[in-house]
């Protein structure tokens, strides 16, 4: 499953060996124990990448239709996907996506994300 956290100050991305329904579960009932509301539903998330990282044609051809990939500008592409959103309010812009895409889509996109945090920090000089 694959994991990605929006905050009001970052992103993470990752992937869990557990299914939505066991996510949805174990933060249904942390919620409760917390007295703190749940809304979970369909939803879909999004991340930007650089253009030019060289597995992103991989990612392309892994994607079939599971994800959308789309430009941003000329430097950047949107990765958006569809799965269930939990948060504490229906119009929260801060919660937890989560989606079953299979292993192989899940890894490329974890390996891209955590490359493109070093990726878009590095100096052009450094000749990526």
């Amino acid at each position: 499953m694959l994991k990605l956290t929006y905050s009001d100050a970052d992103l993470l991305v990752e992937q869990l060996d557990l299914t939505v329904e066991a996510m949805v579960a174990q933060r249904s009932i942390v919620a409760l124990r917390a007295g703190q509301p749940l809304v979970v539903q369909p939803g879909y998330g999004a991340f930007a990448l650089p253009a030019d990282l060289p597995e992103v044609a991989t990612l392309k051809t892994l994607a079939q239709g599971a994800i959308d990939i789309a430009p941003c500008d000329t430097d950047w592409l949107e990765v958006t996907l569809r799965g269930t959103w939990l948060a504490e309010n229906a119009t929260s812009a801060e919660g937890i996506l989560v989606a079953e895409l299979g292993d192989a889509l899940e890894q490329q996109l974890v390996a891209l994300w955590q490359r493109s945090l070093t990726w878009a920090a590095a100096p052009c000089s450094q000749g990526r």
